[in-house]
């Protein structure tokens, strides 16, 4: 399995405060646009806007708009398109009964402009979508959310490899409705599914449990894979073990690199994990050369 290139990386603490009352910055999900990244997270319900240069002190480095109500969010995604971010909150309990995901929306300014629920029911309110990405198509504004869990499920059935799905979203009145749904190759073994970009064709798909990216060439209009794509492992240690244990959102730069966000450590994984988590990483496909 070839290996992911570190090109940079900052701990968030180091370019944005944390808020007082939180203490920690459970970074979730990244967008890269002009000279920043624009980075979420899901304890804290507000955008942070981060430079590229990753520049401690840096004046590019601010938190954005005002602080909401709630959890926080699971991903970020933006269109040049509507001129809108669109920020997904993971799953939240429906007037029906059942569990479905928000995508709240912002203009450029980082004003509210409203939240529509997705029609997808899931099982758990934690176990929903984790990543989302923007695609136009055909004049149409398409948004891609991806399921946590293969297949869709939660618990021992969502854990089991080789059922990664993404469904295709399209604005139907005031919700979000599924108009199909990609199917990640089975060759994909990912325990679980913690974020999703696009460039043109290109797509990425990264697994937090699994710490690894799968690269593919999807076909927008009929929303299939073509081929199996490319795995790349993140870096290890030298005896091989994991060092990038809570990568979450990813954001392309190019045609090989790409920003990604850590998570927090959680408390039963090794201590050599805090040391890549609550930061920002800027990564490159080996082999590739950007276009």
């Amino acid at each position: 399995m070839a290996t992911l290139r570190l090109v940079r990386e900052q701990r968030l603490a180091d370019l944005i405060p944390p808020p007082r009352h939180r203490g920690v910055l459970e970074a979730s999900g990244v967008v890269a646009r002009g000279r920043d990244y624009f980075v979420i997270f899901d304890n804290i319900r507000r955008v942070a806007r981060i430079g590229r240069d990753l520049a401690p002190g840096s004046t590019r480095h601010t938190w954005l708009g005002t602080a909401r109500v709630g959890e926080g969010y699971e991903d970020i995604a933006y269109s040049p398109h509507t001129k809108r971010f669109y920020l997904l909150i993971e799953a939240e309990k429906h007037p029906d009964g059942t569990f479905k995901a928000v995508i709240e929306e912002c203009d450029e300014a980082f004003r509210y402009k409203g939240r529509r629920w997705v029609d997808i029911v899931f099982q758990k309110q934690n176990t929903g979508l984790e990543g989302l990405a923007v695609i136009r198509w055909r004049g149409g504004n398409y948004l891609l959310g991806l399921c946590e869990g293969n297949r869709c499920k939660a618990g021992r059935k969502g854990r089991k490899p080789g059922g990664g799905r993404i469904h295709v979203l399209q604005k139907t009145g005031g919700r979000w409705q599924s108009v199909a749904r990609i199917k990640l190759p089975r060759q994909v073994k990912f325990e679980d599914y913690a974020g999703v970009a696009i460039r043109g064709q290109q797509i990425g798909v990264v697994s937090q449990a699994t710490a690894r990216l799968w690269v593919g060439t999807f076909k927008p209009g009929d929303w299939t894979i073509a081929g199996v794509g490319r795995q790349y492992d993140f870096p290890r240690t030298k005896k091989g073990k994991l060092l990038y244990c809570t990568v979450e959102g990813i954001s392309w730069l190019s045609a090989d690199t790409f920003v990604a966000v850590s998570d927090l450590s959680k408390h039963d994984f090794p201590s050599r994990c805090d040391r890549k988590a609550q930061s920002i990483h800027v990564f490159r496909l080996p082999g590739r050369r950007g276009r």
